[in-house]
């Protein structure tokens, strides 16, 4: 049976047995039309019990982790400034097939979303219109358009339903609309989304839920995805590009949406700071994100109503370490880049790097200066506390190590008891990503001011003490842009600054995959490649030193502590940098490193199976560019 009709089947079981507790009774009562008029779609509290289900969608240990070691932070996996322990394979296609899978659990897993959140927009106006129903039915189309939004990220081209189809319906074979009509959808679901719901701690938008302003934000990600995918696949004539369009329209949108979120919220951010006074590293480790000022989507979870978590220990030695490509993006405390920076700066020092760069190199890098592990607040009685001050290079203490010897810090939990109690809210959505929003459209328009940059990456740098950033100061910056760093030399001084600031702002939250993909340099930045680590020097001074060692209450006699060999356990690049992947020829010096086909990874490829189904029917389900 064709994967999609099977799913649609079981969907209209599901919500059978869920509205109603029995499908068989239902069968003998009602058809599905006759049974909302008599008993569902009479009250807001339907509603909402109904958006309660798309709360699903929102993913889980999104940016903390799980517990037993398992940590979830590679939200930026399978980009430059994230790597595990070995080469990724989505990275490593070198000589790969284009040959498309059969299914696909995302296509599949997404349409059925759809058809239920359609079911509850088509059934909606049976309730009497009120303040506390637009909030449900808001979400309803908040939900839809985060449904397509993936779609459109990962498949480009996708059908657009609004109808609750059933198994026999023609309609099933659509096909795949432009992704510039799948991006109009969108926007006008979000739309819906703002007019109906309301802000963030109004009378029915209680924590957890869905706010106008995660929609605001929404919109702008949408249209600013969109808007620079055209942009730049269309001026590279990239085989992904939107025939036509010129990413413009989408563009001009963004400045009005955030100026709206802009006129609420103003310059209010996050600025608590926990005990190391870090408000950009705390803003993570909230145990009620619904004071967070900025925090507009979150996840809410509370062991006392069984909606706990196991995060805890963050700051781990784990299989996802940051990478040197990050180290180097950022600016200097003063707003200038590295290579034009008259500050002292020692890259073979991470403490140096801390005093030296832009303060949230220290608040997302751990940084030796403060302390060993298991001096940190928070992690003396965590079930694996490290005596050590940097990151293993070895798994002597635990089962994992940071191959790159750069261990992330950004959202470190502060409470002794938080791994056991699971109660710190995960952050989805925020205030910083509408205001780079802003600040990016205008930049490509070329139409961005000073004061644009005063009430966006100013007030994010603000609250951090980082130098503001002038535009008339960086224009006259004499460096370089590399396509392999993710700039472009072809775009102005701003628009690339404005990049790194992306970067710096966001780094481990998701973003950068979709980022590298819609400038159009993905594989410019991928191929080639081999990932560096931390000056490996530092390691070896701190490892190789008794006094240091027990300073730190390490018995220095313990020669399990520092047992490697190079080429066995660890190796070094000829400029002294960690080599996380030693072992792969393909990543030793001369190695050819990584490898994604250009024609291919921009865009996943649609399940065979699909397309089978639809030309067994008669119809043509179109692939992507680069599959088969």
């Amino acid at each position: 049976m064709n994967h999609t009709l099977k799913y649609i089947r079981t969907l209209i079981i599901m919500i059978t047995l869920s509205l109603f507790g029995c499908v068989e009774d239902f069968l003998e009562r009602y058809p599905l039309d006759a049974m909302t008029d008599a008993t569902y779609f009479t009250s807001p509290n339907d509603l909402k019990v109904m958006a309660n289900g798309f709360y699903r969608l929102l993913p889980r240990y999104h940016f903390q982790g799980r517990g037993n070691g398992a940590q979830n932070n590679n939200l930026d996996a399978n980009t430059d400034i994230q790597v595990g322990t070995g080469p990724s394979g989505f990275l490593f296609q070198r000589g790969a097939s284009g040959q498309a899978p059969p299914t696909d659990g995302t296509w599949n897993g997404n349409f059925t979303w759809i058809r239920q959140i359609n079911y509850m927009i088509n059934n909606a106006r049976r309730v009497e219109v009120s303040t506390e129903a637009n909030q449900y039915v808001g979400e309803a189309y908040f939900f839809r358009a985060w449904v397509y939004l993936n779609m459109l990220e990962r498949y480009g081209d996708v059908p657009i339903y609004t109808e609750v189809l059933d198994t026999d319906s023609e309609a099933l074979y659509r096909e795949r609309s432009s992704r510039y009509d799948v991006a109009k959808f969108i926007i006008q679901d979000l739309d819906s989304a703002i007019v109906n719901m309301g802000w963030k701690n109004s009378t029915f938008v209680t924590p957890g839920r869905v706010t106008k302003e995660a929609a605001l934000v929404m919109k702008a990600r949408t249209a600013l995805f969109e808007g620079s995918w055209e942009r730049y696949h269309g001026t590279k004539n990239t085989p992904f590009a939107v025939q036509g369009q010129d990413g413009t329209e989408f563009l001009q949108m963004v400045e009005p949406t955030i100026q709206q979120l802009i006129d609420h919220q103003g310059s209010n951010v996050y600025r608590e700071g926990g005990p190391f006074n870090e408000a950009y590293n705390q803003l993570f480790s909230q145990q009620d994100a619904s004071s967070s000022a900025g925090v507009f989507l979150y996840r809410i979870y509370d062991v006392n109503e069984i909606v706990g978590h196991n995060f805890y220990d963050l700051v781990v030695d784990n299989a996802q370490a940051v990478t040197w490509k990050l180290v180097n993006s950022y600016l200097d405390k003063d707003g200038m880049p590295q290579e034009l920076s008259p500050l002292p700066i020692d890259y073979t020092s991470l403490n140096n790097l801390g005093e030296h760069l832009d303060p949230r190199f220290r608040q997302s890098i751990w940084t030796p200066d403060r302390g060993p592990h298991q001096q940190i607040p928070g992690y003396g009685t965590t079930p694996t506390p490290l005596p050590l001050r940097y990151p293993q290079l070895n798994n002597v203490f635990s089962a994992n190590y940071t191959s790159t010897g750069l261990r992330r810090w950004k959202g470190a939990i502060m409470d002794n008891n938080e791994w056991r109690n699971g109660s710190t809210d995960e952050v989805l959505i925020r205030y910083a990503e509408g205001l780079l929003a802003l600040a990016e459209a205008k930049a490509i328009l070329g139409t961005i001011t000073q004061g644009d940059l005063d009430k966006t990456v100013n007030v994010l740098r603000e609250r951090v003490g980082m130098a503001p950033m002038s535009l008339a100061e960086i224009t006259t910056w004499p460096i370089s842009y590399a396509l392999e760093n993710a700039f472009d030399p072809s775009e102005s001084t701003i628009v690339n600054e404005i990049r790194r600031e992306r970067l710096v702002e966001l780094a481990f939250e998701g973003h950068r995959q979709n980022d590298l993909k819609r400038w159009a340099v993905f594989h410019h930045v991928v191929n080639d490649w081999k990932p560096k680590g931390a000056h490996f020097q530092e390691y070896v001074n701190y490892y190789n030193d008794p006094s240091k060692l027990a300073a730190d209450g390490v018995n220095p006699d313990n020669t399990s502590i520092w047992t490697l060999t190079r080429g066995e356990d660890y190796d070094i690049f000829n400029d002294g940098h960690i080599n996380p992947f030693f072992r792969n020829p393909d990543f030793q010096e001369n190695g050819e490193g990584y490898f994604i086909e250009p024609g291919r990874a921009y865009l996943a490829p649609i399940p065979r199976n699909e397309i089978e189904v639809y030309a067994d029917a008669g119809y043509q389900l179109t692939q992507n560019p680069g599959w088969f």
